[in-house]
């Protein structure tokens, strides 16, 4: 049982610190800091892995309110 929460904390704490990483990647793009490549796999590359990570962070949460 302990294992499981300790777990469930490490899952939302490392989506949070994706999030944080994504949020200074934003910042970045908006000051005009990163250059942006048009090639659709590492979009849908992009796409796929914040999915999981919010998937990830979504499953965590209902873990620890059940």
């Amino acid at each position: 049982m302990l294992s499981g929460f300790i777990i469930a904390v490490a899952l939302v704490l490392g989506g949070l610190a994706i999030m944080r990483f994504g949020i200074f990647q934003i910042r970045k793009f908006k000051k005009g800091e990163t250059r942006v490549t048009k090639k659709v796999s590492e979009q849908l590359a992009f796409i796929i892995f914040f999915t999981i990570i919010l998937g990830l962070i979504i499953y965590s949460i209902n873990d620890l309110l059940r």
